[in-house]
């Protein structure tokens, strides 16, 4: 009886080892990756307007009236012009097109001594015609306007009427004379005019200075832009009847800071250079921090309490806590549990982004090796539980909402900003989505990568 008894205890007492067994899995080693950030490159458009009416106007002013009086008899002309009605102008592709209409009075005194023969003859001639220029803009390498005017055509308004003299000139000899006159003095005091008008270097280096000043992208916790230029071109002058228009293309670092306002660093303005292209998107980076507690508190949320059984539903395992550190590029999902198996339980799956779903989940989870080399002995038929398909279907977070939020957030901010009283920035944000994600050794970090436009207008184009 006792011997009965004494085989009877052994076997419950077997059976109760086999199953409740404990699992002794190593922990996977901590590692962790270093965060090399490089901020993207952008490209910020700037459009330049110059108003073709606002020249206007300004050489209308300089060239008024009598514009050039020719008192000086010794090359045997005299002449005084006057302009009669306002200048006109338009733009034709890249050149600035102008009609100055003007009225001529000349004295001309015409000599001739060869062969022995010497004759003399003096009249006076009156004329009105229109004189039409191109201009075509260049801009310098030092950011300056370099206007370069030449005479097209002309037209006559009034065509000359000769008074005095014995011998009849024909028109086209006193054309000659007044167009060849006048033409170097109009194109100069054109030319003139507009390098002296439009300090297009003051407008560049404005938008340039400005661009360094931090934007504001949103608050609660104050986040920051801040570019740092590294490069500038322009494209030709081009345009159509009342404007004349190039782009500025500024390459640069963009950064965003969460805190305090970024200090500002001023760089000097390159010289210019030519470029065919005008646009390119602008990308900014944001950076995401999730601690590793934050995590944990998370996985475990989701996975505390859930059971597993086995296949013939005799043996069965809770998760008890849920928690999570860095394994180099993954994370490691630490997992304790109760029931027939006791101990720790060790997956690892590299945290990735879906785009499709907009999701980020864990890639390829599954046990450590460890963990692997433990269940052999202890929980072999855990490992063909769905232990792991369930782990990596709770641990999937959607960032869909909050990537919209964000998105409409900072287009709130940026859609008008004024850097300074005379340069706003307007941008839009068109995308934005996770791209990188590191395991790092203070928390998991996404880099959030959002693209769209930005363009910086300088307002108030001074005249002198």
């Amino acid at each position: 009886m006792k011997k009965i008894y004494f085989i009877t205890l052994l076997f419950f007492v077997f059976t109760a080892l086999d199953s409740c067994r404990s699992v002794k899995s190593k922990a996977p080693a901590e590692a962790y990756q270093t965060f090399e950030y490089k901020p993207p490159v952008s490209r910020v458009v700037v459009p330049v307007e110059l108003s073709l009416r606002e020249i206007e106007t300004e050489l209308n002013k300089q060239l008024n009236g009598l514009i050039y009086d020719d008192a000086d008899y010794a090359d045997g002309v005299l002449m005084k012009v006057w302009k009669v009605s306002p200048i006109l102008l338009s733009m034709k592709g890249e050149e600035i097109v102008y009609e100055v209409p003007i009225k001529i009075w000349s004295k001309i005194k015409w000599e001739f001594n060869q062969f022995g023969i010497s004759m003399s003859d003096e009249f006076t001639a009156d004329a009105a015609l229109r004189m039409t220029f191109n201009t075509k803009l260049k801009i310098g390498v030092f950011w300056t306007l370099e206007p370069q005017t030449s005479l097209q055509k002309y037209d006559w308004i009034e065509k000359p009427v000769v008074t005095g003299g014995s011998i009849s000139l024909p028109v086209t000899f006193i054309a000659d004379r007044i167009i060849k006159s006048q033409q170097k003095l109009i194109t100069e005091t054109i030319d003139d005019e507009i390098k002296k008008q439009i300090e297009l270097r003051k407008y560049v280096e404005e938008g340039w200075n400005a661009l360094h000043q931090p934007v504001q992208l949103y608050d609660n916790p104050n986040a920051w832009l801040r570019i740092s230029p590294t490069n500038i071109s322009v494209t030709p002058l081009t345009g159509t009847k009342d404007f004349a228009n190039a782009t500025i293309r500024i390459d640069g670092v963009a950064e965003t800071f969460v805190g305090t306002k970024p200090a500002v660093k001023l760089t000097n303005l390159p010289n210019a250079t030519y470029s065919n292209a005008s646009g390119g998107d602008f990308v900014l980076s944001l950076i995401n921090d999730m601690s590793y507690e934050e995590a944990s508190k998370l996985a475990h949320q989701y996975m505390a309490g859930t059971t597993f059984t086995s296949s013939n539903g005799k043996k069965k395992i809770q998760i008890d806590s849920v928690s999570i550190y860095g394994g180099g590029d993954n994370l490691v999902i630490k997992t304790k549990v109760s029931g027939n198996v006791t101990g720790n339980i060790y997956l690892r799956g590299k945290p990735t982004y879906d785009s499709v779903s907009q999701t980020i989940y864990l890639k390829n989870l599954d046990y450590s090796i460890e963990t692997k080399n433990a269940m052999v002995k202890t929980g072999n038929w855990i490992l063909k539980s769905s232990l792991t398909k369930r782990m990596q279907q709770a641990l999937r977070y959607s960032v869909a909402e909050d990537m919209a939020n964000m998105k409409k957030e900072v287009n709130a901010y940026i859609q008008s900003y004024n850097i300074t009283k005379n340069v706003v920035v307007k941008a839009s944000i068109s995308q934005m989505a996770p791209r990188e994600i590191y395991v790092t050794q203070g928390s998991i970090k996404a880099v959030l990568y959002a693209t769209g436009s930005m363009k910086l207008s300088v307002k108030g184009l001074d005249f002198h």
